[in-house]
């Protein structure tokens, strides 16, 4: 450290003004016991000096004169960027400091240069300490009495006794190993020398101290060389890897040419010279400029590397009739200067051939997709019969919706197949391979709702199963859950289900515990939500959470071009499950067309059921929609008017009627909507066999 007037002057200095008085000076002399003062202008500039001898001289005068008549003018100064070596040079026990400008910064003293001359001493010594304890190896000094006068923290380590303790300790006590007597008493330096203590190897290197043609004692600096040893044997171990890399090298298909940072090559390998048909064993020593002069290459990506300092890949087309990808990596130095090239050639024939052949395998796989996806969109369309092109647009807005998230809110009358466009929603996205529910909130009684939808815990109900039971929500985790009439749903669950919808978890009922859930929520109704809204019916929350997509499904008679396909539909179907064989007259398809429908597909279907199960003729006429089934001729007129045996009495006829059409107790009961117990009782009542 180079002390500077500045570090260590006075800057609280006690100066004097021009007008100051002689009378004001004494008195501040005396305060402060000082023997002078600097005197400085308005601006702080020194203008003079007044020391005590002024005073004497001022004896007799008048006291208020100024010191500025006094003063010296000419007055000794340093700079504030001096050394304290120069200030010694100054004879003046009080000198004033100054800065660039001339102003006064400050006084120092001699008492203060000595002190400064200490501190750089001080610090001396600690950068020297500092020095000896930084160093890795031990260093131990003794005198010519074998007493150690100084030890490094590494020697500390190593002879494992603190160095207060040691100092002045002979050397035999604390490393007898070492061996430094010798040295003092020869005045013989001994160059290293091995030995070796337990498992630690060390080298030892002893000097006599000498000073004025004496030795006044010897100095040992210790190194341990174990680890060195260590890296000899691990030096052994990466020659054997640079040997592996190299025959890496030798036997890869691609071409190598390294290079060092002035494009000369250092290293190469057989699968390069084959590439380039280079005949010579080695590049090594060659220019990379070389390669292109002699019609190798037509340019060198080591040379673009080298200029633009940057990764390069480049392709060429060689005069041996491969294509090759020619990519060069630069290696930078500590410097950040490029002191290896590394260039990598790879053929690409056999590449191209794969690449050819991979563009024709995703070109096939893109096809077979999109045949895929066709096949499923007609499976999916399958599911309904349609010919109108409004089902076609809706159809094809329930598969667009099915590859979000989103909730679907499904509109439309009774019967226009909004179970079916739900089924197809859930069927065309991810969910496919995971629950699909339905839940008909109207089927269900207000107050099992709830626990229908969300379960309950174990003891919540009396006769309910102690371990609980997961609702409809759990079941249908990571699926979809179709609530169907939602405009039904309770006012009270229709808050809970907002917050299942919110929160994506549920409460179980009786329940503490939420569980966290990933349903997709299709909801349907046949109802004006929105008017049920405005009416306090159905709460606005819910139904902006449910109309998120809405998709409304018109009703039959708005879409008639269907009516035809589904009538054959229907008619196939319920002629082979009833083992009929019946046809419609053109005349009864332009009925079945123009019909209103108001109960829509449903009604359609019975309709069709009841026309296979009832007419008595394989071709089936209009007669049949205004006798047929409500032919009142059909049934033996009730004897009386009793009205539980004119329930009987037309139980009776309906049974026996839909029996002998069908010839089956099973489909007599299908038709009938009852079980086929009931039917085989009803005909055991009535006499009739069972077949």
């Amino acid at each position: 450290m180079k002390l500077k007037i500045k570090d260590f002057m006075t800057t609280d200095i006690i100066k004097l003004r021009w007008e100051d008085t002689i009378q004001k000076a004494a008195e501040t002399m005396v305060r402060y016991r000082i023997d002078g003062m600097p005197v400085v202008d308005d601006e702080g500039m020194l203008i003079g000096i007044f020391t005590k001898t002024h005073v004497l001289r001022a004896v007799g005068m008048d006291g208020k004169v100024a010191v500025g008549a006094l003063m010296q003018s000419e007055v000794i100064t340093i700079s504030e960027d001096a050394l304290p070596e120069d200030a010694l040079q100054v004879q003046v026990g009080r000198l004033p400091v100054i800065n660039k400008s001339g102003g006064l910064v400050g006084i120092i003293t001699r008492t203060d240069i000595m002190g400064a001359f200490k501190r750089q001493l001080e610090y001396a010594v600690e950068q020297v300490n500092a020095i000896i304890n930084s160093g890795h190896n031990a260093i131990i000094a003794i005198d010519t009495n074998a007493r150690i006068i100084l030890m490094n923290k590494s020697a500390e380590k190593f002879a494992r006794v603190p160095i207060d303790e040691a100092i002045g300790k002979l050397i035999e006590d604390i490393i007898p190993d070492v061996n430094l007597t010798t040295v003092v008493h020869t005045g013989v330096a001994e160059p290293v020398q091995k030995i070796v203590i337990g498992q630690t190897i060390l080298l030892i290197n002893k000097n006599p101290i000498i000073s004025r043609g004496k030795i006044i004692g010897a100095v040992g600096i210790i190194q341990d060389i174990s680890e060195l040893e260590n890296i000899s044997y691990e030096l052994k171990a990466v020659q054997e890897i640079n040997k592996e890399l190299h025959a890496i090298l030798d036997f890869s298909p691609d071409g190598f040419v390294i290079s060092d940072g002035d494009g000369i090559i250092i290293r190469d390998n057989k699968s390069s010279h084959e590439m380039l048909g280079i005949k010579e064993e080695s590049l090594v020593g060659v220019s990379v400029d070389s390669l292109i002069k002699y019609g190798y290459k037509e340019e060198s990506v080591t040379q673009k590397v080298l200029e633009k300092k940057v990764p390069i890949s480049i392709i060429q087309h060689l005069k041996t009739g491969r294509d090759i990808v020619h990519t060069g990596t630069p290696i930078f130095n500590e410097s950040g200067n490029i002191y290896r090239v590394i260039a990598n050639m790879r053929d690409l024939t056999e590449l191209n051939f794969l690449r050819e052949q991979l563009k024709a395998a995703q070109n096939l796989s893109v096809k077979y997709l999109n045949e895929l996806e066709q096949f499923r969109k007609e499976q999916l369309r399958s599911d309904l019969i349609f010919q109108s092109p409004i089902m076609e647009e809706k159809i094809e807005t329930a598969i667009k919706v099915a590859k979000v998230n989103s909730t679907v809110l499904l509109l439309g009358e009774s019967g226009v197949g909004k179970e079916q466009i739900a089924g197809i929603v859930h069927e065309a996205s991810n969910r496919v391979q995971n629950p699909f529910i339905k839940f008909n909130c109207a089927s269900i009684p207000a107050n099992h709702i709830e626990s229908e939808l969300f379960g309950d815990e174990g003891g919540t109900f009396t006769d309910g199963n102690k371990e609980g039971r997961p609702g409809l929500f759990e079941i249908a985790d990571q699926g979809t859950l179709f609530l169907d009439e939602i405009a039904e749903l309770p006012f009270d669950m229709q808050s809970k289900l907002l917050r299942v919808l919110q929160e994506k978890e549920i409460y179980r009922v009786g329940g503490r515990k939420p569980i966290k859930l990933d349903v997709r929520i299709i909801s349907a109704t046949n109802k004006d939500l929105e008017q049920m809204v405005k009416d306090g019916q159905f709460r606005r929350d819910l139904f902006y959470r449910l109309n998120v997509i809405s998709i409304w499904i018109p009703p039959l008679r708005e879409r008639k071009a269907d009516i035809p396909p589904m009538v054959y539909h229907f008619l196939g179907k319920y002629n082979q499950m009833y083992d009929k064989s019946k046809k419609l007259t053109p005349q009864l398809m332009e009925r079945l067309i123009y019909c209103e429908w108001d109960g829509n597909i449903r009604e359609l279907e019975n309709t069709i059921e009841r026309l296979v199960v009832l007419s008595h003729l394989d071709l089936v006429d209009v007669d049949f929609l205004t006798k047929g089934a409500h032919n009142k001729s059909s049934f033996k007129e009730p004897t009386t008017l009793n009205l539980r045996d004119v329930l009987d009495e037309t139980e009776k006829n309906l049974i026996l009627r839909v029996y002998h059409e069908c010839k089956s107790t099973r489909k007599a009961a299908t038709i009938l909507g009852v079980d086929q117990s009931t039917i085989v009782k009803k005909m055991k009542k009535y006499s009739q066999p069972d077949s």
